[in-house]
């Protein structure tokens, strides 16, 4: 009951100064995350077989408590430097979309196109309509993760450039929307189809007059941890007598056990039967951009802990990740950094209410994109949305300044 009260008196807090409907800033929508992925689960984490020792309980609840104030004081300084805190409903485009803007997007979204039909040819077929999925959609990637990363990137940039256009019908968007969600569902991955449906839910938003209400994201919150839920249940491969329902039902407390309980392994593994990495962690991740195939961190820490099970790596949250590098210190000092970086990005990109496009459409993709560092740490997040956001809003620009009247004469729109 104190895990709830807790939780329940930070999000009031986090309403307070932030406004909880501010999905776009990167501090809000990670503590949402956190709240639920990495903390909720503590109020029944005794039903679960892997027990949680009481020093790491101890320490989520002072690194939930740590980020909320990271946030604090970097909203703090901007108020004493006379940059006011921006709310949602108070966000608005600066300005109407240039022509060569969409046409540019429009392009995006057929490249993204291309690059899933390339990927398709290049891992054997569709992966979904395989067997074993929760094992193929891993080794079947395996050497393609680059063209992945960019088709997801570039689907979901394209789309909100459509959403943009009004000139674009209703039915159209719908049969685009349509294409870019059997195409990121089609490998076995549920968040970048996660990703699609939140990032125009939240530029719908701005986009509308009528504002949404708390009503309409706690909708929209349900359905979404639903559906996470929902996929993976569909993609395990069920064994002999196990029922769906059963299945599905056992998952929806476990999704947000399971970052609590890796933290737990972590925290008996090290440094009791291997020493702190000290920063190597950070190495591993970088290796992706070496030739041939270089696993993630949580590849690499799954056959260090000798852990098996089917599917992918170890999600050891940014936590966990901090632990393993530098110990208990990363319990107070991660998570107000994250804190502080998050906020402090928002309010430098939202500074006023009027927003031009470009920097609602980043700061969608960036919030939604580095949220994922609550389970993977921020190397992961950035490598694998953040670089790849840069490089489609980089590819964007140029489209569009080819596009334009005087390709020398640029404008940030």
């Amino acid at each position: 009951m104190e895990i709830i009260l807790l939780a329940v008196l930070m999000l009031y807090l986090t309403d307070k100064f932030f406004d909880l409907k501010n999905l776009l800033n990167p501090f809000v929508f990670f503590y949402l995350y956190q709240t639920v992925f990495c903390f909720i689960a503590l109020a029944y984490s005794d039903i679960y077989p892997v027990e949680i020792s009481e020093k790491l309980k101890l320490y989520i609840v002072i690194a939930y408590i740590l980020t909320f104030f990271g946030g604090l004081t970097s909203r703090h300084l901007f108020q004493r430097s006379g940059i006011h805190y921006i709310r949602y409903n108070d966000l608005i485009l600066s300005r109407l979309p240039s022509r060569p803007f969409i046409v540019a997007g429009m392009l995006i979204f057929v490249l993204a196109i291309l690059l899933f039909a390339y990927f398709t040819y290049k891992t054997g077929g569709i992966i979904v309509l395989g067997s074993e999925i929760e094992n193929a959609r891993i080794e079947r990637r395996k050497g393609a993760g680059m063209i992945n990363l960019m088709f997801i990137s570039f689907f979901l940039y394209g789309f909100l450039i459509v959403l943009l256009n009004k000139r674009i019908s209703f039915g159209i968007k719908s049969v685009l929307f349509i294409i870019a969600a059997l195409a990121l569902l089609s490998f076995g991955s549920r968040a970048p189809f996660i990703k699609l449906l939140l990032s125009s839910f939240l530029l719908m938003g701005v986009l509308n007059i009528r504002k949404y209400t708390f009503k309409k994201y706690a909708f929209i919150g349900i359905v979404i941890i639903g559906l996470i839920v929902l996929l993976g249940a569909l993609r395990t491969n069920l064994k002999d007598g196990v029922d769906f329902l059963d299945l599905l039902v056992a998952r929806m407390g476990w999704r947000p056990f399971v970052n609590i309980q890796n933290l737990q392994r972590i925290f008996e593994f090290f440094p009791a039967k291997h020493d702190f990495m000290y920063g190597y962690s950070y190495l591993v991740e970088l290796k992706i951009f070496l030739p041939g195939h270089n696993p993630n961190f949580g590849t690499y820490l799954k056959d260090v802990m000798h852990w098996e099970f089917e599917g992918g790596s170890i999600t050891p949250t940014f936590l966990g990740i901090g632990y393993i590098n530098f110990g208990k210190a990363a319990f107070f000092i991660y998570p107000f950094l994250y804190g502080f970086l998050f906020n402090t990005i928002y309010q430098a990109l939202c500074y006023r209410a009027r927003v031009s496009n470009l920097s609602i459409i980043f700061l969608i993709m960036f919030s939604i994109g580095i949220s994922g560092s609550l389970s993977t740490g921020l190397m992961p997040a950035i490598i694998a949305n953040v670089l790849f956001l840069i490089f489609t809003l980089l590819v964007h620009i140029t489209l569009r300044q080819l596009l334009s009247s005087d390709p020398l004469k640029f404008k940030w729109e």
